[in-house]
């Protein structure tokens, strides 16, 4: 048996609650009382669901207390209250064949600025809306969504981006009974996008590197510094060997990589 994704974890999840609820008793309750109150013997046809104007219903003495019981029980197994009306009111609807969840609360990946220039803001509310991001602006201890659909006519001047290691935090929110296979896939899924959003911004991120303990001994290694004659043979003697290095001609080269090696992953980190 192949071992199941972590979507597919997740979406079997929803689909236990939904068969946790027929089961329950509370739909066939919710549905006959939700019929009576609009004036109908049979759930609508999915044409006819798609015809029948809200304001209509809702025109209709106690259907707001019906919906409201319908959106006690829909939060009580974690499904989106249309869900529970649609399971209610219309025949042969079935959540599970839609391209969209219908849990109440979904996995989403939120990208959060403290940078108040306007356009920055902009900027980032269109490329993270491309990404499938939500983008919030945070004032303060309060954070106010960006919604921006349309590509900025001004071009983002580097003087008006922040830093890009201070340029948003990541939050990556998910359901308390979301599996934690899926939690790991889509934290792996929202650092390649947190990057790809960086890019978009233009900035120029750093390749990713494993750590090196051989930063610690930039020091030792006088990295920076033009290599004297017979300064490869001064750090040997002045280190501990580096990979139990016994030839004299290999150990040189080695120093001299990791000078060069460690120097560029240093300046890096200030790009």
């Amino acid at each position: 048996m192949s071992k199941l994704s972590p979507e597919e974890r997740w979406r079997r999840n929803t689909q236990e609650r939904l068969i946790a609820l027929q089961r329950s008793g509370e739909l066939e309750r919710l549905s006959k009382s939700g019929l009576k109150i609009i004036g109908r013997k049979k759930r609508y046809t999915s044409d006819a669901w798609a015809k029948s104007p809200m304001r209509e219903r809702l025109s209709r003495p106690g259907f707001k207390e019906w919906y409201g019981d319908c959106r006690a029980v829909a939060k009580k197994y974690g499904l989106t209250d249309w869900t529970l009306e649609m399971l209610c009111l219309v025949s042969g609807y079935d959540p599970m064949k839609l391209p969209f969840p219908v849990a109440a609360v979904w996995p989403r990946i939120t990208v959060v600025t403290d940078c108040q220039d306007e356009l920055f803001g902009r900027w980032l509310s269109y490329e993270g809306r491309l990404l499938g991001l939500n983008v919030k602006q945070k004032f303060g201890d309060m954070e106010n969504k960006i919604v921006n659909y349309f590509q900025p006519e001004t071009k983002l001047d580097p003087s008006q981006k922040p830093p890009w290691r201070t340029a948003f935090v990541l939050r990556v929110e998910t359901p308390p009974d979301y599996p934690p296979e899926a939690a790991q896939e889509l934290q792996r899924e929202a650092q390649q996008q947190i990057r790809e959003l960086l890019r978009r911004l233009g900035y120029r991120i750093p390749r990713r590197l494993r750590p090196s303990a051989l930063v610690n001994i930039a020091d030792k290694l006088e990295v920076g510094k033009p290599l004297k004659s017979g300064g490869a043979y001064e750090i040997l003697d002045n280190l501990d060997p580096l990979g139990n290095v016994t030839n004299d001609k290999r150990g040189r080269r080695l120093v001299a990589s990791e000078r060069y090696k460690i120097k560029n992953r240093l300046d890096d980190t200030v790009k």
